[in-house]
């Protein structure tokens, strides 16, 4: 991590325009995410500046890839919607907790009930031939188009879109806009009912790096205790959780997604988890289609993907024709076969009656 010394100069291309006064950390983290650039001679107003904005860092000088002029196009600095951290932080980096300023929340104030999820075509209560936004779709004001579509926040209980998050220029710029602002969606994009300089007074998304939401998010997943989640891997490209692994039931499967749609700064979980439940039931119906075991009362159990078989079969050919059939089965790591060998427990035994298919 950059040096980043509290009352270092901030100079952008063009010039001197402020000085570095706080650090805006990750909390889970502690990882520098943003810097609070004070007014200077080329700026008239506190800026929040993120830290992929920085070309490099000398001793006392920080240096932007920006220009003075491109200033506004960052998030002007209000204190009221930062938290500073509890007396008990401990950053683990040279900073004082005055120097120290955390998100109050990344879409300004608390939505209640509502997930943002990224979506490449979502129905907004139109008919099918109507036209859908998603992610990349054109934005434009009253007065001009002014970005695209990053994702959109539906409510979770009812799948309305509630919030549209537009992405603006090509600096890391994005902004809240309640759907209701939203005149019309048509072939060429989404139109809105404000002005441009309506948009810039609207609350700032902040998105959040991939490592630090993985970070927390294998963490939450690591300290769970009412589930076992101990098997479930999670990755993050692009704000979205991708939970892969085993875990016992449908139950502990979603408990897991839950876990991680809680984490700040997640737009989307992609949950492809294995459940105990699905692998004995996909072993179970191989075993019963198969000719080779269909006949015979074969148990199947699961933990963790490690699948046990266990009961008796009239020989090792049935038995090792069981393994063969489990292992090829999705979800299935190992195979523990525990199977009997017992030929004369089959000797006067009739297999269940099973009617001929039809012609």
């Amino acid at each position: 991590m950059a040096d980043f010394k509290i009352g270092a100069d901030v100079y952008c291309a063009d010039g001197r325009c402020g000085r570095l006064i706080k650090v805006v950390l990750d909390p889970h983290t502690k990882r520098v995410t943003h810097l609070i650039v004070e007014k200077g001679f080329l700026q008239k107003k506190d800026r929040v500046i993120p830290v992929d904005a920085v070309e490099r860092v000398e001793e006392d000088r920080i240096w932007l890839k920006v220009r003075s002029d491109e200033l506004s196009q960052f998030p002007e600095y209000r204190e009221e919607e930062f938290e500073v951290p509890a007396p008990d932080f401990k950053p683990d980096i040279d900073y004082t907790r005055a120097q120290i300023l955390i998100w109050a929340s990344l879409y300004g104030s608390p939505i209640e009930m509502v997930q943002p999820m990224i979506r490449q075509r979502v129905k907004i209560g139109v008919d099918p031939d109507q036209p859908v936004i998603g992610r990349g779709t054109k934005v434009y004001a009253i007065d001009g188009p002014v970005g695209e579509i990053d994702h959109v926040l539906v409510d979770k209980r009812t799948g309305e879109i509630t919030h549209i998050i537009v992405r603006k220029g090509i600096l890391p710029r994005h902004v809240v806009v309640p759907f209701h602002l939203v005149s019309s969606v048509l072939d060429d994009g989404v139109y809105l009912k404000v002005t441009k300089k309506e948009l810039e007074q609207m609350r700032h998304y902040i998105p959040r790096a991939d490592e630090d939401i993985q970070a927390e998010v294998r963490d939450k997943l690591a300290q769970a205790t009412e589930h076992d989640l101990s098997k479930v891997q999670a990755e993050v490209r692009d704000g979205v959780v991708y939970l892969s692994g085993q875990v016992k039931d449908v139950e502990s499967k979603w408990y897991a997604e839950r876990l991680a749609r809680s984490v700040r700064g997640v737009i989307d979980v992609e949950n492809a988890l294995t459940t105990d439940t699905e692998v004995v039931a996909r072993v179970t119906a191989a075993l019963l289609e198969d000719p080779r075991t269909s006949r015979y009362p074969i148990e199947v159990v699961s933990e963790h993907g490690i699948v046990t078989l266990s009961g008796v079969v009239p020989s090792e050919e049935v038995k090792r024709a069981a393994e063969e059939i489990a292992r090829r089965q999705k979800g299935v790591i190992t195979v523990i076969n525990a199977l009997e060998v017992r030929p004369e427990d089959f000797e006067y035994w009739t297999p269940p009656f099973v009617p001929a298919p039809h012609p």
